[in-house]
């Protein structure tokens, strides 16, 4: 038995599913605020879930671009440095109290949300 089919994806799939629906209903900037919220747990648990499964396969993984950079070679996702981008605006959620910063972090939710599907789909046939 592969180690990463123990793997639990739940959390994931949860988190994709508040980030869907708030991101798909953005009327207001509270609207905004919610669905960046649920970007940062969305993107949170899906690196996490990445390193888990790196380590499943006895592979040594550190920070986020580190888990990025082999989770690409081991396919779980295609490009990391679409995945760096999505820790840039991770890292700028901090200040979205500032509209230029909350509009940034907007702008990358559909290629976010394409990615993230992608991972699902891969992490969903590994278990």
């Amino acid at each position: 038995m592969n180690a990463s089919e123990k793997i639990d994806i739940s959390n994931v799939l949860k988190a994709r599913k508040v980030f869907e629906s708030f991101r798909k209903d953005m009327k207001t900037d509270r609207d905004k605020a919610g669905a960046v919220k649920a970007f940062e747990f969305s993107y949170e648990l899906s690196w996490k879930v990445m390193r888990r499964v790196l380590e499943s396969r006895g592979l040594e993984v550190g920070s986020p671009k580190d888990t990025f950079r082999k989770a690409a070679l081991e396919k779980l996702i295609d490009d990391p440095e679409i995945w760096f981008a999505f820790q840039k605006m991770r890292d700028l959620t901090v200040h979205t109290y500032n509209k230029e910063d909350l509009e940034i972090v907007v702008s990358v939710f559909d290629v976010f949300s394409k990615e993230l599907n992608t991972l699902i789909d891969r992490l969903q046939n590994l278990i």
